[in-house]
């Protein structure tokens, strides 16, 4: 009876529970480890897509660098999602590119169809422009001080000093009185007096017998002693009729002072 039962378990291997998870175990490491060998290539190279996907730029410069310029990319090393992009991004920094250049290009070629070479600039005309400003002709007896300015050799200074002098006269007689305002010599009004006219009509004269003292003394022609024989006739002799009478009062004066004296 023994030894039947030991021939049956010669034909089969007998174990236990726990050998039985152990074996079962074992083999699902096997097999974890076989699969793993076997698929470990394609992983990889799904690790090193992504790398090149991410990485695109340095990528790109890399291949840029290399002795074959932009040659394109080996479709086994990045995958075709890389590849596509790198295609995108290199054709978008061509155009780019070629936009700049083109356009400083553009901005550069109206010197060279204008007849300069490029890095040349065209000569200046150094030629002197004649100063064609017309001189107005002004009549001097109504003229203000910013008008005169606009004739030769009369600045600011001078064409205020003819206007304050014009108005203690009460206005010109003659051009030559231009040589009573400080400042004017020969060379000056020989320039100046073809660009005036003379009306005498504007001028304002001194009435001598109803005046103010200090009317008459403000006029260029008169001094105090003078101003004061005239006052003094009028208040105690009565009025001044003609120049010859004016003359006996005041003495030697200017003669054309006679032109702007009214009685």
């Amino acid at each position: 009876m023994k030894s039947n039962k030991t021939k049956t378990n010669r034909g089969l291997i007998v174990m236990n529970k726990g050998e039985r998870i152990a074996v079962i175990s074992l083999l699902i490491i096997i097999a974890i480890l076989m699969a793993f060998s076997v698929f470990r290539p394609a992983l990889r190279f799904s690790n090193k897509d992504m790398q090149a996907f991410h990485n695109l730029d340095s990528l790109i410069a890399t291949e840029l660098a290399s002795p074959g310029g932009d040659a394109n990319i080996k479709e086994t090393e990045i995958g075709s999602t890389s590849k596509t992009s790198s295609k995108s991004y290199s054709g978008s920094s061509s155009k780019t590119s070629s936009m700049t250049y083109s356009g400083s290009s553009s901005k550069t070629s109206p010197s060279s169809s204008s007849g300069f070479s490029s890095g040349s600039s065209p000569s200046k005309n150094t030629s002197a422009v004649p100063n064609t400003k017309k001189i107005p002709i002004l009549e001097l007896n109504s003229t203000d001080s910013v008008a005169l300015v606009d004739l030769p050799q009369i600045g600011e200074v001078m064409a205020s000093r003819i206007q304050r002098y014009r108005d203690r006269l009460g206005g010109f007689v003659c051009y030559e009185q231009l040589y009573e305002v400080k400042g004017m010599d020969s060379a000056r009004f020989a320039t100046v007096r073809p660009y005036l006219l003379l009306d005498t009509t504007h001028i304002r004269k001194l009435e001598v017998n109803r005046d103010e003292f200090k009317t008459l003394l403000r006029h260029p022609y008169l001094e105090y002693e003078q101003v004061k024989a005239i006052v003094n006739h009028r208040e105690r002799k009565g009025l001044i009729r003609n120049w010859e009478q004016l003359k006996g009062i005041v003495g030697e004066v200017n003669p054309l002072l006679e032109k702007y004296v009214s009685y």
